[in-house]
């Protein structure tokens, strides 16, 4: 083996100058195109957010560091955004890296490090397992030969647990912390990273297991460094007076009234950006200030005209309308074509139905901020961001400034959903310092700024087309109308010989993007509540109908990233509709309903059993059976809590969702109009978890909404014999269409 040649290399490859053994991001990026298979773009501008972590630790591209007192710290490149990826992946390194749990600690870097780090559709755990179990083996691998070396003996003859080397056969042993100064990295690091031995499952600790989060205490104690919370010499406060209409324009402003009130210093006009098409920096005024509470009263202090433009005379339902006569006779883009096309004559009968997803709300917990600092040819930000990537590229793109000059400082944020893989409200941030003269500023929204200018998950209307032959369906049509964001999915699972999936693209009043399970909610909604009504009207049980279509040992390909296995389609049908009894009596006015949903981003599988109650002229859901497969699973209560979570968003959804829009204005504004379910209404929920042979974790985070939908609205029918084809809808009986 060659070694190190000089102290210079050594600490290059080791990060060793500040005490202990550093794996860095500029060393894993020479062997993360073999482990993961994706593609690599470095990232000149990544470092560490320090002072939340471990004092003393360096401020360079580490990945992974163990301190000289055994503590390891490992450095996400994920976001957190009260999912748990910080527990989840620091578990699959600390496995095979024989780390203490107590001892691991999770730091963020500040700017990704490549494409995989896009936070979004359910791929974190997926597209790190390997890269993170090679990272853990291999730094085991190094402290295993330091400590064979101090005892001049074969390597063979040590072995790693809890964070000590030992030597077989004796109690001779030493701590991490006491060998990271002993560690020696070889020239052939590349070629050894990538055959690395790994565990096999049988003899996983960590993996499977319920661990204990390691975000939770510091959540709860205040530490959590969410960006919200950032405090910095210097700082500024800015709340923004937007243009209430999408794409309208300032026309001019009076600050004389805000400039009155203490605490506001000056007052900056903002010219809108347009980043792409559904994503739009408003026209505004930013009120700078000494405090958030004085910013936000200036802003209120401001007046401001607009020209609200061409969107100000869109109504909703003028807007609906239009969707639906476009959906009825507008050519759209074929994305789906399976067999041939069944001409009518040869049916015995036609079964079509539409189905109406309404734009939603995110309604994150924490509101949308960012903190820029704006420096002529450069900049800084601190900023929570599934994507800080878009907000580089978005920097360069519309301000002219070099990637290498930027930099951004990742937090951890109260929620996300989608919202923050969008990177308007950080560019806004930024534009914002740039016209307050360079101001270190941060940029807060109100909870009625987040509501009101939200980019909401779009408006969809789909239409299920059927034809029977001899009482089996031969032909489903699909076509789709979606507001202005997004592709049809047309991830058709059931095996009907001919298929065919078209989408119109319907221009949006509103910027739209991402939401938790994306297009998948209006997919998965529409295709099993439209199933269910096939299997009525063929007087067929629900679920029987359900599994003459998913035929064993079969794959389908959806030219996305993963082929639907329908044995794990099936296996999770299967097992939500034993763990719930489904076909049970019931009892008067309840019934049960069934759906069950692929979701391909992350290869994961689930299904949903309601029970639905209407005594007392109120529609309440009382039970929630759901099945997963989300293949080998990391952390149990991880997943069941991300089921739950995925149950509760789809039951928000149902009952509370949608918005409304007076002259191209949202009308919400709060959680008093835009609710959310809380504690007292969410009914039982069991989370079963399908066991399989999988040898590795698959997607978990948005499986749980599509199928809660359809399953809610099918049990709604087993109830009352009403189907729902629009949502949202009321919680009163007697007033459901």
């Amino acid at each position: 083996m060659k070694t190190i040649s000089s102290r210079r290399d050594f600490l290059k490859r080791t990060g060793l100058a500040g005490g202990g053994l550093v794996i860095g991001l500029n060393f894993l990026e020479s062997c993360v195109k073999e482990v993961v298979n994706i593609p690599v773009t470095a990232s000149p501008m990544i470092t560490l957010e320090n002072g939340f972590e471990a004092k003393g630790a360096l401020d360079l591209t580490d990945f992974l560091q163990i301190k000289p007192d055994g503590n390891v710290f490992v450095s996400l490149t994920k976001y957190e955004m009260g999912q748990g990826v910080s527990t989840g992946l620091s578990s699959i390194l600390a496995e095979e890296l024989e780390a203490d749990w107590e001892k691991i600690n999770i730091r963020y870097i500040k700017s990704s490090v490549s494409e995989s780090d896009i936070t979004g559709g359910s791929t974190s755990t997926l597209l790190h397992w390997d890269l993170l179990r090679k990272a853990g083996a291999f730094a085991k691998y190094l402290l295993i030969e330091a400590a064979a070396k101090e005892w001049s003996v074969y390597k063979d003859e040590c072995y790693a647990e809890n964070n000590h080397v030992y030597l077989r056969g004796s109690d001779v042993q030493l701590e991490y912390g006491q060998l990271v100064e002993k560690v020696i990295v070889p020239d052939d690091y590349r070629s050894l990273f990538e055959q690395v031995p790994l565990k096999y499952r049988s003899k996983f600790k960590l993996i499977g297991k319920s661990l204990k989060s390691k975000i939770i205490p510091d959540m709860v104690t205040g530490r959590h460094p969410f960006s919200i919370d950032v405090q910095l010499p210097g700082m500024k406060y800015a709340a923004v007076l937007r243009c209430p209409v999408f794409k309208g324009k300032l026309l001019r402003f009076d600050a004389s009234e805000a400039l009155k009130i203490s605490g506001v210093e000056k007052v900056v006009q903002i010219e809108g950006v347009l980043l792409d098409e559904a994503t739009h920096i408003r026209d505004g005024v930013a009120v700078i200030a000494n405090s958030t509470w004085a910013a936000f009263q200036g802003k209120q202090a401001v007046t401001a005209e607009w020209d609200l433009g061409e969107n100000a005379k869109i109504e909703h339902e003028k807007f609906v309308a239009d969707c639906h006569e476009q959906l009825a006779n507008a050519k759209g883009t074929e994305i789906l074509r399976i067999g041939k096309k069944i001409a009518e004559d040869e049916l015995d009968n036609i079964i079509s139905y539409t189905y109406e997803f309404p734009y939603q709300h995110h309604a994150c917990m924490e509101p949308l901020n960012a903190t820029s600092h704006f420096r002529g040819d450069s900049c800084e930000m601190w900023v929570g961001t599934q994507s800080a990537d878009k907000i580089i590229a978005n920097i360069e793109k519309h301000l002219g400034m070099p990637r290498e000059n930027i930099r951004i400082n990742c937090h951890p944020s109260g929620g996300g959903f989608g919202l923050r893989y969008s990177s308007e409200y950080a560019v806004e941030s930024l534009l914002v310092s740039k016209a307050a003269g360079g101001d270190l500023v941060k940029m807060c929204y109100t909870r009625e700024d987040d509501i009101k200018f939200d980019y909401l998950n779009p408006f969809e209307l789909n239409k299920h087309t059927i034809g029977i032959k001899e009482g089996k369906p031969i032909s489903w049509d699909f076509k789709n109308v979606m507001a202005n964001w997004g592709g049809l999915l047309g991830w058709m699972y059931y095996d009907i010989p001919n298929c065919s999936g078209t989408q119109v693209k319907a221009e949006a009043f509103t910027q739209t993007g991402a939401w938790r399970s994306v297009m998948a909610n209006a997919e998965g909604f529409s295709t099993e509540c439209f199933i269910d009504e096939v299997a009525s009207e063929l007087n067929r049980d629900p679920l029987e109908f359900r599994l003459s279509l998913l035929p064993r040992n079969k794959m389908v390909d959806f030219k996305h990233s993963y082929q639907c296995n329908i044995n794990r389609l099936r296996g999770a049908l299967e097992l939500v509709a034993q763990k719930a009894q489904w076909g049970k009596p019931m009892p008067e006015n309840t019934g049960q309903g069934i759906a069950v949903y692929p979701y391909m981003h992350g290869n994961g599988y689930g299904a949903v059993v309601a029970e639905v109650s209407t005594a007392n002229d109120e529609i309440k859901v009382t039970k929630i059976t759901t099945a997963i497969d989300c293949g080998l699973v990391i952390n149990p209560d991880q997943v069941r809590q991300q089921m739950e979570g995925g149950v509760i968003w789809a039951l928000s959804a149902i009952f509370y969702g949608g918005t409304e829009y007076v002259n191209g204005v949202v009308q919400r504004s709060n959680f008093h109009d835009n609710p959310v379910f809380r504690i007292h209404e969410i009914p039982e929920i069991e989370v079963h978890i399908c066991e399989n042979d999988e040898t590795q974790p698959w997607g978990v985070g948005e499986i749980a909404g599509p199928p809660t939908y359809a399953a809610v609205c099918n049990a709604i029918f087993a109830t009352t014999g009403k189907r729902i084809r629009k949502l949202p809808i009321t919680k009163k009986l007697s007033e459901l269409a």
